[in-house]
């Protein structure tokens, strides 16, 4: 009698296999096997779940326009990590204060520079060369290193902006669709009140509003000053400027959250009249359990499409606002405020504007692209059609040999 690795083999090949569906199955059986680690016997009690992943990266695997999706999203979350320590010059070095002409240099230029710093106490003098690969910035900033030292800025606002704003959506349309009556209301009316407001006039308004009073706060407290420097890579000097790059943060948090109000309370209402939830009542489970554990995972599906698409609107809303000043301030590293210096010199410096702007478009192209794909792949309908497929393609494969 076969093994139950034999047995799981043997279902796992009865489909056509390409390379990237062995390699996600791998992936996929790693992250098994370290959930396991955490919640014992998690992968036995799980086997259903496993294969619906492993179908959906099928899916995936099968669309050339989420696969370039997912390449572009994973170089803008490589380079949003390490991109800070690739960088050939640190984003507060200026060039143009040891040589005037890097000032706006052409891409592809190469300069020499005589630098004077002072090191452990003592004064340093060397000579040294940059090549602006893209050009330089007005202060003679190296484009490609503001580039990848922005990809940080970005990255940390997209992942806590999302992270925050859907997630307080998300428990207010739970709780709102969940009890319904007064407390629907409440809520409702409140999340009308945020939608009725043009919500990019919100956030420019609370962007303008907010510096101040954060960066009372941040000097105020010398643990929030250290955590916002390392999370965003920046140098202590720098600590002066972060009350405009939070109220950014804070501004955008406030506006994105009605939105997923009202998709959680929409969906909940027709979750909550399953039989499984009525059931789930009747054995006395506490309500927090059916709402976090019961109904949230049965309507996620769209939540997550729309938190996809959003990470792609939250970079092209950050880099709006840096663009009208409400941003990062000069040298805290942004793509935004990059274009805002090259309005101010274009075309002669259409570097300045070009560049930022295609690695702006190029993520959020990603974004959208894995948002469209997940949005297909998250569809039961389209998962069973594609396991009939391969099943089909595998037994005729046989046939044939």
């Amino acid at each position: 009698m076969p093994d139950k690795r034999t047995a799981e083999y043997e279902e796992r090949e009865e489909y056509e296999m390409s390379v990237l569906d062995r390699l996600s199955d791998r992936l996929i059986d790693w992250l098994a096997a370290f959930i396991t680690l955490f919640r014992k016997d998690w992968r036995r009690r799980n086997q259903s779940k496993i294969k619906e992943w492993k179908l959906m990266a099928y899916a995936i695997n099968r669309s050339p326009p989420t696969l370039l999706g997912v390449v572009i999203v994973i170089v803008y979350i490589f380079f949003g990590i390490f991109g800070p320590y690739l960088v050939s010059w640190s984003y507060d070095f200026f060039p143009i204060l040891y040589n005037t002409s890097t000032q706006l240099a052409h891409p592809g230029t190469t300069y020499f520079l005589n630098v004077t710093t002072i090191e452990n106490g003592h004064i340093v003098q060397y000579t040294t060369h940059i090549h602006f690969l893209l050009g330089s910035d007005v202060s003679g900033r190296d484009i490609v290193s503001i580039l990848l030292a922005g990809a940080r800025t970005a990255l940390v606002l997209d992942i806590f902006i999302i992270l925050i704003g859907p997630t307080i959506g998300i428990i207010l349309g739970l709780i709102s669709g969940y009890y319904g009556g007064a407390v629907d209301e409440t809520i409702m009316r409140i999340t009308d009140m945020f939608l009725a407001f043009p919500a990019l006039i919100l956030a420019i308004a609370l962007s303008a509003v907010l510096p101040g009073r954060i960066q009372e706060f941040l000097n105020s407290h010398s643990w929030a000053q250290t955590l916002t420097l390392k999370l965003f890579a920046l140098h202590a000097r720098d600590v002066n400027n972060l009350g405009k790059l939070l109220a950014v943060f804070v501004a955008l948090v406030v506006v994105w959250w009605p939105g997923y109000a009202r998709v959680a309370r929409g969906s909940t209402l027709t979750e909550k009249e399953n039989l499984y939830v009525e059931a789930a009542r009747a054995v006395g489970l506490p309500t927090r359990t059916i709402l976090f554990r019961h109904i949230l995972p049965n309507i996620i599906g769209p939540i997550l499409v729309m938190i996809t698409m959003d990470f792609g609107g939250v970079i092209l809303t950050e880099a709006g606002l840096s663009f009208l000043g409400l941003g990062a301030v000069p040298p805290i590293p942004d793509w935004g405020n990059l274009i805002n210096q090259g309005s101010q010199y274009f075309p002669q410096a259409w570097w300045l504007v070009a560049f930022p702007g295609i690695v702006i478009v190029t993520v959020v192209l990603g974004w959208n692209l894995l948002g469209d794909g997940l949005r297909d792949v998250l569809d039961p309908r389209t998962r069973r059609s594609l396991e009939f497929k391969l099943k089909k393609k595998a037994r005729g494969g046989e046939e044939n040999a």
